[in-house]
Order: C-alpha cells, then sequence, then structure tokens
C-alpha cells in the first residue's frame, strides 16, 4: 500500500475497517514475535487479474514472452461482483490489475465503479496503449479511479520500444495528456498519474532525465523501478550496470534477491490474489499457480480466506522449507528510487 497516498486510505475507513485492521496487525505482530503464524481478520488489500491477456509482448513478462502456465481469458463480470461482494466490508485497497493489460477486460471501466461505489481505493497498472483514445481515457476518468501507473521504460521511441514490444512511445505520452484533459474536463483530480521507468541495461543513460521529462509530459508522480529477470542470460542482457538500480546479487552464475526477508511475510495476512479464472494464489509471485489456495468457481471467498490451505501456506513460508516462488520475492527490498 506504499504507492498510495495515506489520506485516500484514511478516508476508506470505517468503524468496522478500522477494528479489522487492528485484529489484522495485531495477529501479525504476534505471529512475529512467537514465530508462528497466527491470523486473525479479513482482507485489507487484495489483488484481482481482470484479464491476463496482453497487447504487447515484453521479453520479461510471463504473459509477454508466452510462458505462462495457465489458460488465458478474462475476468467474468458476475464473478467480480461476488468477490466484491463479500469482502467489500474489510476492503480497503483494491489492485486492479496483475498479469496481462487489465484495459482489454470489456468491463473494466464498470469493474472500477463497483469498487468506488464500495468506497474502496483502486489503482490500475497499464501500458497505456489503449487510452491513446481520449474517449477511453475519460470513461476510465470518470470512473472514479485513484491511481493509474504507465509503464514507459525509454524517454525515446527506439529506447521504449526495445522492452515495449508492439507498443509505441506516443501513445503513452498522448495517454498522460488525455488523462489530464479528461480529469479538467470533469473536474476531478483523479486518476494520479504515475509513470513507472523500469531501470535496465539499454535505458539507465535516461535515468536522470524521468523526472524532468514526466513533468513535461504531465505525469503526477514517477516510480523509477529495478527490473525482475528469470536467469542469469537475462541478467547479462537486461540488468542495469548501476548497482543502486538492481534487485539482485550476482554470482557464480546465480541471481540472488538483495531482499532481506522476515521469517513471516506479511502479504499473507493483509491480503491475497485472485487470478481471472477466480483461483486464489498467496501473491502476485506465483504467477503459475504451483501453490494453488483455491478456486471461487467452487467456494466462497471467505471460506478460502479462512481455509487449511492458506494456513499451510502460511506455515511453508514461516518455514525453513520455503515455496519456490520466494526464491524471487523482493518483499522487504525497496524496488523504487
Amino acid at each position: 500500500m506504499k504507492e498510495v497516498p495515506l489520506f485516500r486510505l484514511l478516508a476508506c475507513l470505517t468503524p468496522y475497517r478500522l477494528m479489522n485492521l487492528g485484529q489484522v496487525y495485531t495477529s501479525l505482530g504476534l505471529s512475529r514475535l512467537s514465530g508462528r503464524p497466527i491470523s486473525w481478520g479479513l482482507p485489507l488489500v487484495l489483488t484481482i487479474e481482470p484479464t491476463n491477456r496482453c497487447n504487447l509482448a515484453c521479453p520479461q513478462c510471463s504473459t509477454g514472452a508466452g510462458l505462462l502456465q495457465r489458460p488465458y481469458g478474462d475476468l467474468s463480470p458476475a464473478l467480480y461482483q461476488r468477490i466484491l461482494q463479500q469482502t467489500q466490508r474489510s476492503l480497503l485497497y483494491l489492485l486492479l490489475y496483475d498479469q496481462g493489460e487489465p484495459l482489454l477486460h470489456a468491463e473494466y471501466v464498470e469493474m472500477v465503479r463497483l469498487a468506488k461505489a464500495a468506497k474502496v481505493v483502486v489503482t490500475c497498472s497499464s501500458n497505456g496503449q489503449l487510452l491513446a483514445d481520449f474517449a477511453q481515457a475519460r470513461e476510465l476518468v470518470s470512473s472514479g479511479l485513484d491511481q493509474i501507473i504507465l509503464s514507459v521504460d525509454g524517454l525515446e521511441e527506439s529506447t521504449y520500444q526495445i522492452y515495449r514490444r508492439g507498443g509505441r512511445l506516443e501513445n503513452v505520452v498522448a495517454a498522460i495528456a488525455h488523462l489530464r484533459r479528461a480529469r479538467e474536463q470533469l473536474k476531478q483530480k483523479t486518476p494520479r498519474i504515475c509513470l513507472q521507468f523500469l531501470v535496465m541495461k539499454h535505458n539507465e543513460h535516461e535515468v536522470e532525465r524521468v523526472h524532468d521529462t514526466a513533468r513535461r509530459w504531465g505525469a503526477d508522480r514517477v516510480l523509477i523501478k529495478s527490473v525482475q529477470v528469470r536467469s542469469p542470460q537475462d541478467a547479462d542482457r537486461f540488468l542495469p550496470l548501476a548497482e543502486k538500480y538492481r534487485r539482485y546479487t550476482l554470482g557464480s552464475g546465480r541471481l540472488t534477491v538483495k531482499s532481506k526477508k522476515s521469517k513471516i511475510c506479511d502479504r499473507l495476512w493483509t491480503g491475497c490474489v485472485i487470478h481471472q479464472n477466480g483461483h486464489v494464489v498467496g501473491c502476485c509471485f506465483d504467477k503459475d499457480e504451483s501453490a494453488l489456495l483455491g478456486r471461487l468457481t467452487e467456494q466462497p471467498f471467505l471460506t478460502i480466506w479462512r481455509g487449511e490451505a492458506l494456513r499451510h501456506f502460511r506455515r511453508r513460508v514461516a518455514g525453513s522449507c520455503k515455496p519456490d516462488i520466494c526464491n524471487n520475492c523482493t518483499h522487504g527490498l525497496d524496488l523504487y528510487q
């Protein structure tokens, strides 16, 4: 929740949500003190994947590289409504994206509207290509979306297209202008426009210009982020030379994440991830559902949240034999500069 202004979350608090917040963090604190998982309360944060389809082919993305080991498709609007109905009493923050380009979902704007009607803070992360159409940008602004993160990994067209394959930088620049124009027309302050820049070997020479360029284009905030890679070979190709922009150490042909992981992972206390097929996993690093917690097509969400599969997963993460997905986890590492 670090990327969202605190006042937006505070504005969404109700007496029940405040009580639930206390339960979640009290149980998390007790878990850290005791070294064993104790979980109270209901989710504060959800990541819901509207679609895992994408219109780009980014090489280090499982979707873009065609490496995702699950079927492609879109979240059913009816299932989304059920999820909201079952979680909105406790939910503070919704990340309405995961794998894929979320704006490809035909009902995305309506999904945002439903969450905003439930007084939930909503963030979208997009490659921005579809928002080069002003009508789409205006409709998204009208939904009440709180924040949009736009991926811009190059300040020149030639640099941008090395990683964002199939996209055009000029479309993202147009998207920023359209979002600002729509905010002015609708007399709204949201969504806050965040420009996200993944630092890689081919674009690190542009980092010093990112803030000034983003300001000139009309973005409200810049997020300079380290890139995730899959192998030492990918690291040689994509990791920047500047150590401060790397999330890994590389030695003896192995990649090691720099983060100092806590024994108790608070992500498993505050929320979880729901894929477009209704499958629930513990966090965003489980892209291929290696530790499936349940299926919302078969069980209500709260049954899964309180179920043995999630309790067992918390114990595994807290133990010495962690799931493989934890090997690339950056939780506890500051990804943004």
